[in-house]
């Protein structure tokens, strides 16, 4: 977890605040930064990292979890699969 120069853990609306900000400031439309954590997950296993590399990533002990919960199909995912019927 990160913390502030006294060594002390950022609250958590701190972390929502700096992350709105941010997306406030590159012009990029709201998304909840739990949505970004989803995200996250899902393009490191569309870009081949290892279920348990992307586990240990977002803080989680399974690796069955993390794709379960936190790994959705993407759309050029779902066409590459669809085309292995042709």
């Amino acid at each position: 977890m990160a913390s502030d120069e006294a060594g002390h853990p950022y609250a958590p609306t701190w972390v929502t605040a700096h992350w709105a900000k941010l997306l406030s400031e590159l012009a990029i439309e709201h998304v909840r930064l739990h949505d970004a954590r989803h995200n996250c997950g899902s393009l490191m296993h569309a870009r081949g990292v290892p279920p348990v590399a992307i586990a240990a990533w977002l803080g989680h002990h399974d690796p069955a979890f993390t794709l379960r919960t936190y790994v959705h199909a993407q759309s050029d995912a779902l066409k590459v699969a669809g085309q292995t019927f042709r």
